[in-house]
């Protein structure tokens, strides 16, 4: 112990608050080490009982020591941050923390820095949101192409006819008339047979996380599509299991390759999108959609079908989904996200057997239930034909913007770049002929006034080839030009830089 300054400026409780805080510091008091009991601290340095108390509870706040009853009061495993003390007490009461007072938390969280795609799609989320930037990275759809108004009618209804609709609970997986209408449109697409079959989720998103909590775990491999949607990338690395790179081509994920990896690995799920394929917009071609299904069946592996772009299709005759002709083996994704509206976040799951039981469970230990309003809203919007009248409407506008950015792409970096013709969806994915830093490019490209998605964001794997993903949901056509006018300076300011060479940057 030491000597206690009394009557000065700092309390005793403050002293020794600092005094323990240093020795825990300096390793002089080690983790898992035992602390005087507060009596016995009390009568070693003179203090009141009720004033080691508040030492040892504010020692708690701070992260520095845990108690246990009947054993005592113990140095934490995880030491926070070094800080002063001091600086960590001057809050006034009721007051913000001081970013000093939050420093003990670094020493509770498990190290877990962000990672590049992390970064990436951070930024291409705020992007359209803010700004003056032209968009060209993001895959939101145009909100004036979202039912607002005629959502907004639907909702008012729903207060006036059943106002307990918006506060009760609802079943786990799902608002019944909505999962029957999904089913209803599962029958045509070929996702599903029966409302037994959905489950609703929050958003297609969540729906990607539960399937990859649901199948994988530490020391399992899964291969992934690449380039694919950063969302269920990160699921999958989440979950500990390693992840594999399947290339896409013109023709869709390559199943050559993945014989390839299922001739080195045993591998539990294959996660793709079978139409319109984000970022590329491709197909898998009807020879390589069939040989997975039956690699599928021969090996025992799960295949996860994103679908969220499989509606949004302006070239050539959709394919029934890949669901529909192996039920137990494909599991099937989709949302209204970029049909009616993202901010609904209605998604759902198509599955059956243990797995489908399996995700109900997760899905409980997540949040229950979907919203409940926002279940209701897409019930009512999804009778009759509004959402078949909704496509008809928004693709044509869709395909336009598409076309107004390969015309600008191919007057701007026909030379630079090479790209593939999406069938649907709201992306052209672009790969540079010449490869730069990546970081560097879109930098650039910000600094001259547009943003794109860098493809090491939404990449399994590094790649020796730069590429990036260009959005045209948001952008008038009119501005495309200019975007991508703004692209090809960028792109000549980093090659005059001599800022050249392979990038792949994933952490």
């Amino acid at each position: 112990m030491f000597d206690l300054e009394r009557g000065g400026e700092v309390s005793i409780t403050q002293q020794l608050v600092t005094h323990f805080a240093t020795l825990i510091d300096s390793g002089r008091l080690q983790p898992g080490e035992r602390l005087p009991a507060t009596r016995a601290l009390a009568a070693e340095v003179a203090i009141n009982h009720l004033t080691a108390v508040r030492v040892y509870r504010r020692l708690a706040e701070l992260g520095y020591v845990t108690a246990a009853v009947g054993r005592g009061t113990f140095v934490r495993q995880r030491i926070p941050v070094p800080a002063s003390a001091t600086d960590a007490t001057t809050a006034p009461p009721g007051g913000a923390p001081s970013a000093r007072d939050e420093d003990w938390q670094l020493g509770m969280l498990a190290a877990r820095p962000m990672t590049y795609a992390d970064e990436m799609l951070r930024d291409s989320l705020h992007a359209p949101l803010a700004g003056d930037a032209i968009a060209l990275g993001s895959g939101y759809p145009d909100p004036e192409l979202c039912p607002s108004e005629e959502l907004a009618r639907i909702a008012a209804e729903i207060a006036r006819e059943t106002p307990r609709a918006v506060t009760d609970y609802l079943q786990v997986e799902g608002l019944p008339e909505l999962r029957e209408r999904l089913a209803e449109l599962g029958r045509a697409a070929g996702y599903a047979t029966s409302a037994d079959e959905i489950l609703v989720t929050t958003g297609a998103r969540q729906a990607l996380d539960l399937v990859a909590r649901a199948l994988l775990g530490p020391g399992d491999v899964a291969v992934v599509e690449s380039p694919t949607f950063a969302g269920v990338l990160a699921s999958m690395q989440a979950t500990g299991a390693r992840v594999l790179a399947l290339p896409v081509d013109e023709h869709g994920a390559d199943i050559d390759a993945l014989e390839r990896i299922l001739a080195r690995h045993e591998i539990k799920l294959v996660a793709l999108q079978e139409a319109c394929q984000n970022p590329t917009g491709t197909d898998l071609s009807p020879q390589r959609r069939a040989r997975l299904l039956e690699l599928a069946r021969t090996r025992g592996f799960f295949v996860l079908d994103d679908g969220v772009y499989a509606t949004m299709r302006f070239d050539g005759e959709p394919q029934r989904r890949l669901r529909a002709d192996a039920p137990s083996h494909v599991i099937y994704v989709d949302s209204l996200s970029k049909t009616i509206g993202g901010g609904l976040r209605i998604g759902w799951i198509a599955a059956s057997g243990p797995l489908l039981s399996r995700l109900v469970q997760l899905k409980i230990h997540a949040d229950i239930h979907t919203a409940a309003l926002p279940q209701h809203l897409a019930a009512r919007y999804l009778r009759g034909d509004r959402h078949a009248r909704l496509l008809r409407a928004a693709l044509p506008v869709y395909r336009a913007r598409r076309d107004a950015l390969l015309a600008a792409l191919e007057r701007h970096l026909a030379h630079d770049a090479t790209w593939h013709v999406p069938h649907g969806g709201h992306h052209v994915w672009v790969t540079l002929r010449d490869p730069v830093d990546e970081r560097a490019l879109y930098v650039e490209a910000l600094r001259a006034g547009t943003a794109f998605l860098p493809g090491g964001a939404v990449m399994a794997e590094p790649a020796s080839r730069t590429s990036m993903r260009l959005s045209f949901g948001l952008v008038e056509p009119a501005r495309f030009d200019e975007g991508v006018r703004r692209l090809a300076v960028a792109l000549r300011e980093v090659r005059r830089g001599g800022r050249s060479g392979a990038t792949g940057a994933l952490s």
